[in-house]
């Protein structure tokens, strides 16, 4: 059994169906989408006590999990298979009836309700990223690259006390990721620096990537300008071919014209 499988966020198994894969694919935008509205929303609340997370945020959520998984449920070939794997999504939604019906103390599962879903969410962002990253082009990969930088900017200027706004944890991400460093932004507190560390070996990975994606993007131009050329070279010699085969046979018209001896 895979370790993803054990903690219930093993996904669609890629031995799945097309339509189940790709449907999952598509979930996972309105995850991520979700994923950046929450940490908005917890960045703001640190800031303004007037932003709270509510039972409305909650039912949304709880609502998203409801579809992802009804949905992925019906397409896959194997459905016992998919929730056994993902039985994380199946808690959150058992948890969230009475929660969310404000059925019984519910502060403290409220609390761990949230908590799961966020991390699930966090899955959900990572399964994202590795997405656009395996198709090893710039683009996929500079938006992959994006989403963790801003995400972790906002993480860090709630997490840590040094970090006074969203820009400037944004900027700081940015630096740690590149591996630049410049040290006039850094986390003064333990969580800030664990979370750091982190960040700077998620950074080393995706730097790799995105200087392997510049080198085949160059390398792609290269080659087709190389093909372009080849391509060219060959249609010379076809029409070439083509001159002396019309030259042969006039050549032979003219001999079998020429009067015999």
């Amino acid at each position: 059994m895979k370790w993803t499988q054990v903690i219930g966020l093993s996904g669609v198994d890629p031995e799945e169906n097309s339509r189940a894969r790709l449907c999952s694919q598509i979930l996972e935008w309105p995850m991520l989408a979700a994923t950046l509205w929450i940490i908005s929303l917890w960045y703001l609340s640190t800031k303004d006590s007037s932003y709270q997370f509510t039972y409305f945020h909650d039912a949304i959520l709880w609502g998203l999990f409801i579809v992802e998984t009804t949905a992925l449920s019906v397409l896959v070939d194997d459905t016992k298979r998919y929730l056994k794997g993902n039985w994380i999504n199946l808690l959150i939604i058992i948890l969230g009836l009475p929660i969310l019906w404000g059925v019984g103390p519910y502060v403290l599962a409220l609390r761990a309700l949230r908590l799961l879903t966020l991390l699930s969410l966090l899955w959900h962002v990572g399964s994202s990223v590795r997405h656009l990253l395996s198709q090893n082009s710039l683009g996929p990969t500079l938006c992959g690259a994006a989403i963790v930088i801003v995400m972790a900017g906002f993480m860090i200027a709630v997490i840590d006390p040094g970090i006074n706004n969203a820009s400037e944890g944004i900027y700081w991400a940015w630096v740690t990721v590149t591996t630049v460093g410049y040290g006039d932004v850094v986390p003064t507190s333990d969580m800030g620096r664990f979370f750091a560390g982190v960040l700077m070996l998620i950074g080393i990975g995706l730097f790799a990537m995105l200087t392997a994606s510049f080198a085949a993007l160059f390398i792609s131009r290269t080659e087709k300008d190389e093909h372009d050329r080849i391509a060219q070279t060959l249609d010379r010699v076809e029409k070439l071919e083509a001159q002396i085969q019309s030259l042969h046979e006039k050549m032979d018209v003219l001999l079998e014209r020429k009067p015999k001896d």
